[in-house]
């Protein structure tokens, strides 16, 4: 085992499926579960904690595969959040369905004041469901709105308050994001920022890890971003975190990497895909230019 700045757990043995993995994880405990279980089976494992880390060492030229964490800091002990902020907005601005609710909600806040916190409750419930090309609900608090503000917003309040359903409500897992990351830098998901440079400047088969499950609140945007984008996303049931220190967390982590590496091999034959832009099975690799790191 060899030890650095950057830890790298060295296994001689030949054949191995993947001869170097960089592993994006800051949680201690689930790193160490990842080394255990993957050092028997990769020749590398490159282990990196934050994302100043992982682009830094996302360039060495022996990698041939990824494994990220979702959230993570931009540099541990720093407190920076611009990264996640801008990008958990870039986020929010590629959701059809979140879009189509700030469109609804920014039409509905010039009719009723959303500054009422009974207004306010409902106000995403109605803007996902009603918002539409001459809605009828929005055609008719129009209309009570050339009265006055405070009685359309009246209006509104007695209307929906009849049928609002909390379970209808979309949840609103941007501000979720932008909440988690002020009480921790930790809570930044610039996991996608790396897979995004894995999955076009570097051309790596790469997937996301949490310790969460895809349908938390949290978890649910990431999961959505990564679907639209077709990545592999490898999570834990519902309120069981501490399936990622287990083996087979790590077992399933790394038949999914083997499956994207498959699934991109397939791409590259059929010329769906480019070979990765430097590294292993690059067009570039050991030549002058490709990057060495």
């Amino acid at each position: 085992m060899i030890v650095t700045n950057k830890p790298e757990f060295k296994n001689e043995a030949k054949n191995m499926p993947f001869s170097k993995i960089l592993l994006v994880e800051d949680n201690p405990r689930y790193a160490n579960a990842a080394i255990q279980q993957l050092r028997p089976k990769v020749n590398y494992v490159v282990l990196v904690r934050d994302y100043s880390e992982a682009i830094d060492s996302s360039t060495n030229p022996d990698l041939d595969g990824m494994i990220i964490d979702c959230f993570f800091p931009y540099k541990t002990g720093s407190g920076e959040t611009d990264l996640g902020r801008e990008l958990v907005g870039r986020m929010a601005k590629s959701d059809p369905n979140e879009v189509r609710i700030q469109e609804g909600l920014k039409a509905l806040g010039q009719l009723v004041d959303l500054e009422d916190p009974v207004a306010q409750k409902y106000a995403r419930f109605v803007a996902d469901l009603y918002y539409k090309p001459d809605n009828v609900v929005f055609r008719a608090l129009e209309q009570v709105a050339k009265l006055d503000r405070q009685t359309a917003t009246h209006a509104f309040k007695e209307t929906f308050k009849l049928t609002y359903r909390e379970d209808r409500d979309p949840k609103d897992y941007y501000s979720s994001l932008m909440k988690a990351m002020e009480e921790s830098e930790a809570n930044q998901p610039l996991g996608i920022l790396v897979a995004e440079r894995a999955d076009g400047m570097i051309g790596l088969p790469f997937i996301l890890t949490t310790s969460t499950y895809h349908h938390d609140i949290l978890t649910q945007p990431i999961q959505n971003y990564a679907s639209r984008k077709g990545w592999r996303l490898v999570d834990c049931g519902p309120n069981r975190e501490d399936d990622k220190a287990s083996p087979e967390f790590w077992e399933r982590a790394l038949r999914e990497l083997s499956e994207a590496k498959e699934a991109r091999e397939r791409r590259i034959k059929s010329g769906r895909d480019w070979p990765p832009t430097y590294g292993p099975g690059s067009l570039l690799f050991g030549s002058p230019y490709d990057i060495q790191g």
